[in-house]
């Protein structure tokens, strides 16, 4: 065991390098001590683990995994710089972590001092969804998101503070690798995912969940869902967390969106760091919306009639009349009129001049029926013949006696 003096300052000598120094916290799992790395010359945060049976294979896996968490790399992150067991004592190993000392509050501590304003939770909360982003595209799901976890730090005076997600000790590879004792519920009572309450197999949207509560608790300034942790468990699964209807609608949205019940239905850690980030340049510190964009097609506007079909028999005359512009009736006038005088040209200029009304009502009847066919397309039923426009007046005339003379 360690020997602490009663200023909470050890003289223990870990792993052969690391001196401990005063606690500077301590869980139900762990003890984080102040230590001095005496091989580099510089101060970590070192975390003890209690001891756990001595178990060589599952030690094996745990070093192996926590060594593969030390690669993480991320301004977002606390580094992790070394693990190892502490096997002073044999049949009591105990694992530790050693990591950067990071000087600042956490978010617990915020949160006990007042609420957090809109502004600084869109800093935090995006801060926390682009380390994640970049945690979960390694395939590791953190576990434990909760405000004694997230680091509030300001680099300068006057700048922004910014938020270092900490203690990856209980993470998971995606794959299904454990980090603790097979058949342990891992994480804090109060933030657990839903599929977390129930041992339901885990996705990066467990962390995304977990990240929801911490948001709405640091509006609210009150844990969501408080209690033991079996009443904290049940009390996720059978309602929805209780938003304040005075925030902006974005805000409701996305909290709302966070704490869904099914894992589908959350955004992804990249969506939300963007939605949040949208909140820092706009005036009511709202955040971007995060349903997704779906593709509308404007479809074009139909006809309320259909067009009327020229048939192979004399055109129809009855039925009410079509209006038409000032321009089609006057030519239409003008046709009839010259249609009435006698017509004394020679019959090869006759025969010519057929030709020529022919070719002209060929072109405009084949006009006509490129425009009918464009609007047959869009139609909801294509008619088994081809539509054409009727054609009234002489040049109805003339294009249904061209029509009889091409007949076999």
């Amino acid at each position: 065991m360690l020997k602490e003096s009663p200023s909470g300052v050890t003289t223990e000598v870990l792993g052969g390098r690391y001196r401990l120094g005063e606690v500077i916290g301590r869980g139900g799992m762990s003890s984080v001590y102040a230590a001095r790395d005496q091989n580099l010359g510089r101060d970590v945060a070192l975390k003890l683990f209690a001891p756990q049976a001595a178990d060589a294979d599952e030690l094996k896996r745990q070093e192996a995994e926590i060594r593969l968490l030390a690669t993480l790399n991320h301004p977002g992150l606390v580094t992790l710089f070394d693990a190892g067991v502490d096997t002073r004592v044999p049949d009591q190993p105990r694992p530790f972590l050693t990591m950067e000392l990071v000087e600042g509050q956490d978010l617990r501590s915020r949160i006990r001092h007042s609420q957090v304003p809109l502004d600084e939770l869109s800093v935090i909360g995006a801060g926390v969804a682009d380390a994640l982003a970049y945690v979960h595209g390694l395939g590791i799901i953190h576990r434990d998101i909760k405000p004694a976890n997230i680091l509030i730090i300001q680099v300068r005076p006057g700048e922004p503070v910014r938020p270092k997600l900490t203690d990856f000790g209980i993470a998971r590879i995606a794959d299904g690798t454990r980090l603790t004792a097979t058949g342990t519920m891992v994480g804090t009572a109060a933030y657990l995912s839903p599929e977390q309450a129930m041992g339901s197999p885990l996705s990066p949207a467990s962390d995304i969940y977990s990240l929801g509560l911490v948001l709405l608790e640091c509006i609210k300034g009150t844990v969501e869902y408080p209690g033991s942790a079996v009443e904290s468990a049940v009390a996720r699964l059978h309602r929805a967390p209780e938003i304040p209807a005075d925030l902006p609608v974005e805000w409701q949205h996305l909290l709302a969106s966070t704490t869904a019940l099914e894992p589908m239905e959350r955004p992804t850690a990249a969506e939300l760091e963007a939605a949040l980030r949208h909140a820092l340049v706009s005036p009511q510190s709202a955040p971007a919306d995060l349903a997704r964009e779906h593709t509308t097609r404007v479809l074009p506007v139909l006809p309320t009639r259909p067009p009327s079909i020229l048939r192979s028999g004399p055109a129809q005359t009855s039925g009410p009349s079509q209006p038409h512009s000032p321009a089609k009736t006057t030519a239409k006038t003008t046709a009839g009129q010259a249609s009435a005088l006698p017509d004394s040209r020679p019959a090869g200029a006759r025969r010519r001049r057929r030709l020529r009304i022919g070719a002209a009502l060929a072109a405009a009847a084949l006009l006509g029926g490129a425009a009918a066919v464009t609007v047959a397309a869009n139609s909801p039923a294509t008619p088994d013949v081809v539509p054409y426009p009727s054609v009234s007046g002489t040049l109805g005339d003339h294009l249904v006696e061209l029509q009889r003379s091409v007949e076999p």
